[in-house]
């Protein structure tokens, strides 16, 4: 095939697999394909960091990718060359994310972060007042925007080049070299993430890419910044922010994490004191490494030792004698570890999420709780420990476990979502001894999770639990304890935490594996996420609509545009439903991605093998699987045993997406305008993003039932479009039908 030429849409495919021949323009599409889906998941996990707002918002970067790439394919022909301004603004929103603490932008202000748990949010000065609040909001909306227009402006000449490529390439070779391209994009970021890189090895390895595709001073400039940054940058803003006391900063796959010397006053005229360390996620102080070593302890004064031994040490041995067994999910660096073995718990079954944290812990916890005998440590999502263990506990302990992080750029779940669903708390309940008991602290910063976590663990235990929360002036913290192993004993004396009365009746809604929105007060989209959203989706239409005129007489690009919203919604509903078989890690979730898009990749072989068009009868089995799926309980699969229920569960998830893969072929290979499709589908791709958020309101399943009517809309559109066409033995003669 020459290459240089644009052959028409309907041209048959070569005898050999996709008849893909790598010459130039196909490199330079994997190559574009390979940047431009590693730039994206760059900077939505850069992003996230530097504003803290954004990892509540995670979905903005997203949207803003996908409406850059639908601009870049509308202006296909247009006589700018907007792949010369990607890396201009790549480099400006690298400089920005570098810059974003100095600028106070990090904890940035919104309007009451308390109210839904924003975590690293800041709380402006002036909020006291109605105006002062307006602005804060205003202002803090000003930087989102700009920041989504900056962000969008990096894909729009990635999607101008990759339209103007695809014009030259048949439809289904084209897309298949972008898929693969992304799939490299994908596992390239992964496996950069899995060795614990930060962002100035991500920006030596984008330049790079940029190098490859055109060798100018900007693309050069972008790698001689990753390199300042790596060698010097990142220690001095560290510095900066942390002062003489930090220690070290690690990217872990879901956070960066520094570390910094905790100092402790002077007491009996003994300097050099020391408390431990801090462990700071993302800015915000996460943990502590409580150093309670003999040796330590000794420096201090008596009552000074107990208020430090009593910080971590009362869930272990609640009723005077310590626990033979314990559990505890969210053992981060092993503080709580090491307070369970100074009591004399006999083995302890230690689960974290995050390596990076555990690292951590191994290497400066004065105390080495780790490398004890009676310590089993898991790095794994608790929730998938609980559904892998048969042992039983004096103790289950959820220590603490407040995410900062969304689970996969595809969603803005928090990681430990599902950890508090009434699911998870009943799967805890049965790993209970007769006398044993649940124990959950968390930070309560509202009176609705206060009353979402008893009513939760009260479900489980079948029994009211006994709470706690700590005295006016300290880290506002709640505790329950419920089990068993309470029946017929007065309640425990906590140091610091008096008793509150635990009222089960409230209209506060329990988490669910269908609605796991932990960190929302009730069902319904908040206008504090509805805001944002809503901005963005102003400022994207508005470029869009203009350009749209052009397609929008096509009923395929409609189909295009469907297809789009529809694959969002089942690409979130599968990632959601898979991370509850599978754990809520990122590698999880970076191979369920990796997944569809290999998925995709086979859909166009088979596509390209069709000598017919079966879309109607290929969209009645996607709907047919997508009720399937719909009717499935996880919690039924789980019953199966592991294997079985994850065999299973991926067959019933990801099937759909198999068939809307071999729709969204059979339609796109059609296409007359490749790039107008093209723009048509990920514009409605954007919108699809924009309908995650009804799941706040209706749940994940409603996800599924929306994709339902999406797909069958596509059908109907193609059963009319379809009425008055050429029958397909005619249109095999006439190569130039539509």
């Amino acid at each position: 095939m020459n290459s240089s030429a644009a052959p028409s849409a309907n041209e048959s495919n070569s005898k050999h697999g996709f008849g893909i021949q790598l010459g130039a323009v196909q490199r330079e599409l994997i190559l574009i394909s390979i940047l431009s889906l590693f730039c994206e998941l760059m900077i939505i996990r850069w992003l996230s960091t530097e504003i803290r707002i954004f990892a509540y918002f995670k979905n903005l970067p997203l949207m803003a990718a996908f409406l850059g790439l639908g601009l870049g394919f509308i202006w296909t022909q247009h006589k700018t060359d907007f792949i010369r301004w990607s890396a201009i603004a790549f480099l400006f929103v690298s400089l920005l994310l570098v810059s974003a603490l100095a600028m106070h932008w990090t904890f940035l202000s919104f309007v009451d972060p308390f109210k839904f748990m924003l975590f690293g949010v800041g709380v402006a000065a002036d909020t006291a007042t109605a105006s002062g609040t307006l602005l804060t909001t205003l202002w803090s909306l000003l930087i989102m925007i700009g920041t989504f227009a900056l962000t969008t402006l990096v894909f729009v000449g990635f999607g101008q080049r990759t339209g103007q490529l695809f014009e030259k390439l048949k439809p289904l070779e084209a897309y298949s070299l972008n898929v693969f391209g992304a799939l490299v994009g994908t596992v390239l970021f992964s496996v950069l993430c899995w060795l614990g890189t930060s962002p100035g090895i991500w920006l030596v390895v984008a330049g790079i890419g940029f190098l490859l595709l055109r060798r100018t001073p900007v693309h050069f400039a972008i790698v001689a910044m990753g390199l300042v940054y790596y060698f010097w940058l990142a220690s001095f803003i560290a510095h900066s922010f942390y002062g003489d006391q930090f220690v070290e900063t690690v990217w872990s796959p879901y956070y960066r994490i520094d570390l910094t010397r905790v100092p402790a006053p002077t007491f009996n005229s003994k300097n050099n004191l020391s408390w431990g360390y801090s462990l700071y996620v993302n800015y915000d102080n996460f943990q502590q490494i409580l150093d309670c070593s003999p040796e330590n302890l000794a420096r201090f004064p008596a009552d000074v030792q107990a208020k430090m031994r009593e910080s971590f040490e009362p869930p272990f041995h609640l009723f005077g004698k310590p626990a033979d067994e314990a559990l505890v999910l969210g053992a981060g660096n092993g503080t709580d570890i090491a307070a369970a073995l100074r009591v004399g718990v006999k083995h302890i079954d230690a689960v974290e999420i995050d390596p990076g944290i555990v690292a951590l812990g191994k290497r400066k916890h004065p105390e080495r709780p780790y490398e004890s005998p009676n310590v089993s440590l898991h790095v794994m999502d608790a929730r998938t420990f609980l559904k892998k263990t048969d042992n039983k506990y004096d103790v289950i302990l959820f220590a603490f476990v407040d995410s900062h992080a969304a689970f996969s750029a595809m969603s803005s779940l928090r990681t430990d979502n599902y950890l508090f669903t009434q699911e998870s708390m009943n799967d805890a309940a049965r790993h209970l001894k007769p006398d044993g008991v649940i124990v959950v602290r968390f930070l309560t910063m509202a009176d609705w999770l206060w009353q979402r976590h008893g009513k939760t663990l009260a479900n489980a235990t079948g029994m009211t639990p006994l709470g706690y929360r700590t005295e006016p002036g300290r880290v506002e913290s709640g505790m329950f304890i419920a089990g068993p192993g309470i029946v017929g004993r007065s309640a425990p004396v906590i140091a610091n935490m008096p008793p509150r009365q635990v009222n089960l009746d409230n209209t506060t809604p329990v988490c669910t594996d269908d609605w796991p929105f932990l960190f929302l007060p009730a069902h319904g989209i908040p206008t504090v996420y509805m805001l944002p959203i809503f901005a963005v989706l102003l400022f994207g239409f508005t470029f869009v609509a203009g350009q749209f005129r052009t397609g929008v007489k096509d009923a395929l690009n409609w189909q295009m545009f469907l297809t789009g919203m529809g694959f969002m919604m089942l690409e979130v509903r599968a990632m959601s439903t898979l991370s509850l078989l599978f754990g809520s890690t990122w590698i999880v979730n970076s191979t369920v991605i990796s997944g569809v898009m290999i998925v995709i990749l086979l859909a166009n072989l088979a596509v390209t093998k069709m000598n017919s068009r079966p879309l109607l009868m290929t969209g009645g089995l996607m709907l047919a699987a997508l009720i399937g799926s719909n009717l499935t309980s996880v919690a039924g699969l789980v019953h199966l045993g592991e294997v079985p229920a994850q065999t299973l569960g991926t067959a019933i998830f990801l099937s759909p997406m198999v068939f809307a893969a071999v729709i969204f072929s059979l339609i796109f290979k059609e296409s007359r305008s490749v790039s107008n499709a093209l723009a048509f589908n990920v514009v409605g791709g954007l919108v699809g993003i924009c309908l995650e958020y009804i799941s706040m309101w209706l749940g994940m399943r409603a996800l599924g039932w929306l994709a339902i009517i999406i797909y069958a809309s596509v059908l109907i559109i193609d059963r009319l479009r379809t009425k008055n066409q050429k029958s397909p033995e005619k249109l095999q003669e006439d190569p130039s039908a539509p």
